[in-house]
């Protein structure tokens, strides 16, 4: 085994880094009870169990998943197996409610062709994203290092390329204060 198992000493907060003891409850309110791996049929079981719960999908799969370590441990692989399917199927099921985006509580696929025709394809974003794309390439060409970084504009305005204006943020700064009609064209963290 490359983990061996470090079980929690006297005195050591419950949900510490420095053990990894997977017959410990670490959060007994959330438990699902009377999960078992000893046989196929207990796994089985286990597995209903854990659907039949009220806990949320992550809760659920969190719970396979320490079942599914406890019966590879214990040298139980055909258990396992049943968990690691669970497992799969819920991964299925996440990935499904990734794809789809809520609209007004209806679900549906997002359609990038309606997006791009109501706003990216009009005319003022296209000239601000050629803006944006030259400035990018003006800081190339002047020598900046630019890779992983945005080009910001400090007053806000895509289409102002002066040299002072320009400097250069990370992409989750850059992207993290809010851009409407209303709202001050200048960015404060520029």
């Amino acid at each position: 085994m490359a983990n061996p198992r470090v079980p929690r000493k006297k005195g050591q907060p419950a949900k510490s880094k420095k053990h990894s003891d997977l017959y410990t409850d670490e959060d007994p309110k959330g438990t699902i009870t009377g999960l078992k791996f000893a046989t196929v049929k207990d796994a089985e079981a286990s597995v209903r169990k854990i659907k039949a719960s009220d806990r949320t999908d992550a809760h659920k799969t969190q719970a396979a998943i320490a079942m599914e370590q406890r019966a590879k441990v214990a040298g139980k692989v055909a258990a396992a197996a049943v968990f690691r399917r669970f497992i799969e199927s819920q991964k299925k099921k996440t990935a499904a409610k990734k794809k789809k985006m809520s609209v007004g509580g209806i679900s549906t696929n997002r359609n990038y062709k309606k997006e791009y025709a109501n706003y990216q394809g009009s005319t003022i974003q296209k000239k601000k994203r050629a803006s944006r794309n030259a400035a990018r390439n003006y800081l190339k060409k002047a020598g900046v290092n630019v890779s992983g970084k945005d080009v910001a504009h400090k007053n806000g305005n895509p289409r102002d390329n002066r040299r002072g204006n320009l400097t250069l943020q990370r992409p989750s700064q850059n992207r993290s204060f809010a851009r409407t009609k209303t709202a001050g064209k200048r960015n404060n963290r520029a």
